[in-house]
């Protein structure tokens, strides 16, 4: 037993690395962000893991000889090390609160439901419900299927969030990304969806971005049918969802991306791109020469269809910071308010990439709030944790000093008068059934039956 005391000790100790040290070697990129992105945004779960398997090991003989006491010692570092990083995320929310605060009135901070905190994962909320699998273009089957998320108990011409689901253009879907943000705005008013796009390999860029604007037109055409308000649409995303919701707001109304819809209003009033990668020119030849450089071409080049090394073009015209010059259409200047959200420990996408971006906009005169949240990792919003519930409510926070006055809902409304959040009303819909909506007829399906989720 006292080998396996050391063992256990061992494993956690490889378990919690990444959580003080961001990884960017490419060899360990990918393991590396699964570590901490599940080591430290669930820390409370692991605790208990590692306290448990350690006193099952240490009662059944772990501490008879020497390795058991290393294994021992090495648990309890690991504990320590998760015990810091759970405070330092406790933290976040009053980093939302000191860069918000000469933007929105003084308002008390909710607390977590003890529900999240002991069911990270658990997504379900009586008070929303979602309305599945609406198809919102033709020619590429479930990837271009979008979800409404809504107020049970209904709302008429509420604010619209478009979300965009992360996973390196390659992998990801619509229901596992954006669900804390989409319930917690969904409870308060708004009406929210989240949509597929196509993937590469199969195809190329810019085929994401016009997909996220193909789901824009659909949110033009019938979001009213759903109880959203079509002229006030908010986009949204993590990590490559971030990158898509800032080339949507600097490219809005951009022919070259809206083949064959180039008359459908694209535009948005507000972006709020989350751990996005902003120069693709840097995130695939940031691994200089030899090994590395080729595979990250390689990953590249399924995405763009060509390496860094046979033509930039292509990678410079994904990047947002390539759409932010004086010169460029629409002006930044002009484009919407953003708010930018990274973590100083993501090891997908550097910091740095963040903070150029929103360098950039600032120089253009563009309006933008940034907040970096120390020690957050890669994806930290995904699940229910401290960094998830302070950006949720900082979003939230943000939202009601962007949006137009006649956009806002009850609670925002407040907000913006400096009254603080006002004692909402049961949003809980007293029958635990939905029934099945029936879009107009535009020539597509009719939608799936609305289901809770």
């Amino acid at each position: 037993m006292p080998w396996v005391l050391l063992a256990v000790g061992a494993s956690f100790v490889l378990m919690t690395v990444p959580a003080f040290v961001t990884v960017t070697n490419w060899a360990f990129l990918l393991p590396s962000f699964f570590l901490s992105w599940l080591g430290t945004g669930m820390a409370g779960w692991w605790i208990a893991i590692m306290s448990g398997l350690t006193v099952v090991v240490v009662a059944l003989g772990g501490l008879a000889a020497w390795p058991g006491w290393i294994g021992l010692a090495l648990v309890v570092g690991s504990i320590a090390v998760l015990v810091r990083k759970a405070f330092v995320a406790r933290n976040a929310a009053a980093e939302f609160d000191r860069v918000l605060a000469e933007r929105v009135a003084h308002r008390a901070r909710t607390h977590r439901r003890p529900r999240s905190m002991v069911l990270p994962w658990w997504m379900r909320d009586v008070a929303v419900e979602r309305v599945k699998n609406l198809r919102y273009a033709e020619g590429a089957g479930r990837r271009h299927l979008l979800d409404v998320y809504r107020p049970s108990a209904g709302s008429e011409r509420a604010p619209v969030l478009l979300q965009i689901h992360g996973g390196g253009w390659t992998v990801g879907t619509k229901d596992t990304q954006g669900r804390p943000l989409m319930n917690e705005l969904a409870r308060a008013g708004w009406v929210c969806v989240a949509a597929n796009y196509r993937l590469s390999p199969r195809v190329k860029w810019p085929d994401h971005l016009v997909d996220t604007k193909l789901a824009l037109a659909w949110i033009r055409e019938h979001i009213a049918e759903y109880g959203g308000d079509p002229d006030h649409v908010v986009v949204t995303g993590g990590s490559a969802g971030g990158h898509l919701a800032a080339m949507v707001a600097l490219t809005q109304n951009d022919p070259a991306y809206q083949p064959g819809f180039a008359h459908v209003d694209t535009s948005v009033v507000a972006a709020i791109p989350m751990y996005g990668a902003y120069d693709l020119v840097e995130i695939f030849g940031r691994f200089g020469s030899g090994l590395g450089s080729r595979v990250a071409g390689w990953v590249g080049s399924l995405v763009l269809g060509v390496t860094p090394r046979q033509d930039l073009a292509p990678y410079a015209d994904a990047s947002p910071i390539h759409h932010v010059t004086p010169g460029s259409s629409p002006s930044p200047s002009h484009s919407p308010p953003f708010l930018v959200v990274h973590g100083t420990s993501d090891n997908l996408v550097p910091v740095s990439q963040a903070r150029r971006f929103v360098a950039a906009l600032r120089d253009v005169g563009a309006d933008v709030t940034y907040v970096e949240l120390a020690g957050a990792p890669h994806a930290f919003d995904v699940f229910h944790s401290s960094w998830e519930h302070a950006s949720t409510t900082g979003i939230e926070w943000w939202l009601s000093s962007v949006m137009p006055e006649s956009a806002r809902t009850p609670v925002e409304a407040a907000a913006a008068a400096g009254s603080g959040t006002p004692e909402e009303a049961p949003r809980e819909a007293s029958d635990p059934t939905t029934t099945a909506r029936t879009a107009p007829s535009s020539g597509r399906p009719a939608p799936a039956a609305a289901r809770r989720s």
